[in-house]
């Protein structure tokens, strides 16, 4: 029997129709017959065929499971099965990775899998009852560790691990702990300290950049605290119609943003010919400084999405600390008293256990193979760059006059072809 040429063609468009609906399907029954897990679709980056929103059951305690489970949230984006996978160990909070134009640099490059894992006790994977004494580092170690090896299973080519800033020293960390998980990590700007507020970070602040812009920092800080009425004026305002209330009081926060700013100006390349002469007016005093240090940053609010990371960073990961040198005169806070550590929870005792640390850096120098380390310049942050010896193959990356957000694609072309040479190397791709 002779089929017509309209009926032809709806049965091919339907042919279509359900094998590319099965196609796009592929992973996610895999996903689904992995234990103790939750799937849910989500929007597709370009690129990508499949991306769901995965919840994998992980203890509360790796060495005591009758401490009980959470659900850690996971962003899991497909490719091919035949692809290298890129596993984002997220330091914070993920629910960026949500979105669908997200894009992780190495998965990108290498077109490659993606992978983001939300770090516990933020956004979506927070333990019941907030059990602060397992936010560490090896138990986030023993997570990725577990997430990794179930999705392994699934993906069985190369797998890179990468993160940045306290999510690139979270790779570290796990790679430390765990590893022959994976066959390269790439951590950028990721800070290894070696004390609670780290000193190194105050020195390196007192060299940065030229003399001169140096001093005009140290101007701008000092002609804020002596405006200090009308410049509270204006912060007032801010807090009141954020209708937020503050963690100390409002005198003390202005000093803390005033002796933050040097950092965080440095941090993301701030703009020199941008700071304020001395005689600039409160409001264009204040208006800068907030541009660069929120004026919430010592807020209730704020302090609810970031107790977390203090919490960490005062038990274990370390921060920095304030040079008050030049400004004590002008400060309403005793330097005896400076410290970032009243972000810390009140009802969160903690203390600084400095264990896991040494073990990450003497792992490091001595052992930290097929690790590739990427520092600006002038990111303060690198005062606490890994040291990695001799010894090991790992590559040590410091971009000249970039900041914290310093990326392979904006390095200058000999230094970005030496991340591509250990890439090609480690992983046997191809790199334009």
């Amino acid at each position: 029997m002779k089929i017509s040429n309209k009926k032809w063609l709806i049965g091919l468009v339907l042919f279509i129709s359900l094998t590319t609906h099965v196609h796009a399907q592929d992973l996610r029954p895999l996903l689904e017959n992995l234990p103790g897990v939750k799937v849910l679709e989500k929007s597709a980056a370009t690129g990508f065929s499949e991306s769901y929103t995965v919840y994998f059951t992980v203890p509360v305690n790796h060495n005591d499971s009758t401490q009980g489970y959470f659900q850690q949230r996971v962003f899991i984006s497909h490719r091919s099965f035949d692809a290298p996978t890129v596993c984002v160990t997220e330091g914070y909070l993920a629910s960026y990775a949500n979105n669908a134009w997200y894009i992780e640099e190495l998965a990108d490059l290498l077109k490659a899998n993606q992978i983001v894992i939300e770090h516990r006790f933020f956004g979506k994977s927070m333990p019941e009852g907030c059990p602060w004494e397992y936010l560490n580092v090896k138990q986030a170690a023993a997570d990725h560790h577990q997430i990794i090896t179930m999705l392994k299973t699934i993906y069985k080519g190369k797998w890179v691990t990468t993160g940045s800033s306290k999510g690139g020293s979270t790779a570290v960390y796990h790679h430390a702990f765990y590893p022959n998980d994976v066959d390269a990590t790439v951590a950028y700007v990721a800070p290894f300290t070696i004390a609670d507020e780290d000193p190194r970070t105050i020195d390196f602040l007192k060299q940065v950049g030229p003399d001169s812009v140096r001093a005009k920092i140290l101007n701008f800080q000092r002609a804020v605290l002596k405006n200090r009425t009308e410049v509270m004026r204006y912060f007032n305002i801010d807090i009141a119609n954020a209708k937020d209330t503050l963690v100390v009081s409002p005198d003390s926060a202005l000093d803390y943003m005033v002796l933050e700013y040097p950092f965080s100006f440095w941090q993301y390349c701030g703009n020199q010919a941008a700071i304020p002469s001395a005689d600039a007016s409160p409001k264009v005093l204040y208006k800068h400084l907030k541009s660069v240090v929120p004026a919430d940053a010592y807020s209730a609010l704020d302090a609810g999405g970031t107790g977390a990371f203090y919490t960490q960073a005062y038990a274990e990961v370390g921060y920095y600390g304030y040079d008050s040198i030049g400004l004590g005169d002008l400060l309403i806070m005793k330097s005896a008293f400076i410290s970032n550590k009243v972000l810390v929870p009140k009802a969160t005792p903690v203390t600084y256990n400095p264990d896991a640390l040494i073990f990450v850096r003497d792992f490091i120098k001595h052992k930290g193979n097929n690790i590739i380390y990427i520092y600006g310049a002038d990111d303060p942050w690198s005062a606490a760059a890994a040291e990695p010896g001799q010894e090991t193959n790992a590559l040590k990356i410091v971009a000249p006059g970039d900041c914290h957000n310093v990326r392979i694609a904006g390095l200058p072309d000999d230094l970005r072809n030496q991340v591509y040479n250990r890439l090609r190397e480690w992983l046997g791709v191809t790199l334009e």
